[in-house]
């Protein structure tokens, strides 16, 4: 399964993926918790309408839905395992919120990046943007 290009196309709604994954990502952290695992950090998904084939495909809307459903609904489960679970220590690694923070326009004039929307040089000719 392909989840973006499946959502995309209409063969899995945006909701049946973010309870997939999510309770996949749950599943997990109980195996790791089993296998005597105290410190547990799990990372969400970033802003994939930041992505270069995203922005090209214009399907930055779709992008940013898709991504807000699952980490939402990653938090709250997670958070649920996490009370029920006892674990020592578990965190959420907002990696969404990261990158939103290094690609705003403070941080990348700050660095002298003028350019984080279009694709590296070499995509087209990989045909990786077609």
């Amino acid at each position: 399964m392909n989840a973006i290009p499946d959502i995309l196309d209409n063969k899995l709604s945006i909701g049946s993926f973010a309870k997939s994954l999510s309770d996949k990502v749950v599943s997990q952290l109980q195996m790791l918790k089993s296998a005597g695992f105290k410190n547990i950090y799990v990372a969400n998904i970033p802003p994939l309408d930041k992505i270069p084939l995203m922005i090209m495909q214009k399907q930055t809307k779709e992008a940013r839905t898709i991504v807000s459903a699952y980490n939402q609904l990653l938090l709250a489960k997670t958070d649920i395992w996490a009370k029920a679970s006892n674990i020592s220590n578990f965190a959420m690694l907002d990696m969404n919120m990261f990158l939103q923070t290094a690609l705003s326009k403070t941080v990348t004039n700050a660095l002298g990046i003028s350019d984080t929307t279009n694709s590296c040089v070499g995509g087209e000719i990989l045909e990786l943007l077609t």
